[in-house]
C-alpha cells in the first residue's frame, strides 16, 4: 500500500485525550505506566493505519502527542509546586 497524504488532527491537540493520557501515567507506578503508554500507542498507531495514515506520519503524532502528555504532567506539576 502506498504512502496516503490523508492528513488527521492533530493528537497532541485534542487536549481531552493528553490530558486523559497524562492523568493516567501519574496514577501508575513506572513499569505500569511504560505498559499503559505501550499499548495507548498501539491502539492510536492501528487506529491512524486503519484510517490510511502513512506510518511516518503516525509515528510523528506518536512523538508530538508524548510531547503535549509530558507538557501536560510538568504543568500540572509546576501548578501543584512538587
Amino acid at each position: 500500500m502506498a504512502d496516503s497524504n490523508i492528513s488527521v488532527f492533530p493528537l497532541h491537540r485534542r487536549r481531552k485525550l493528553v490530558e486523559s493520557i497524562a492523568r493516567d501515567l501519574e496514577s501508575k507506578n513506572e513499569e505500569d505506566a511504560n505498559a499503559f503508554w505501550r499499548s495507548t500507542v498501539k491502539t492510536i498507531l492501528i487506529q491512524l493505519s486503519e484510517s490510511g495514515i502513512a506510518p511516518g506520519l503516525a509515528e510523528q503524532e506518536i512523538r508530538t502527542l508524548l510531547r503535549a502528555v509530558l507538557g501536560d504532567i510538568a504543568a500540572r506539576s509546576a501548578k501543584l509546586g512538587r
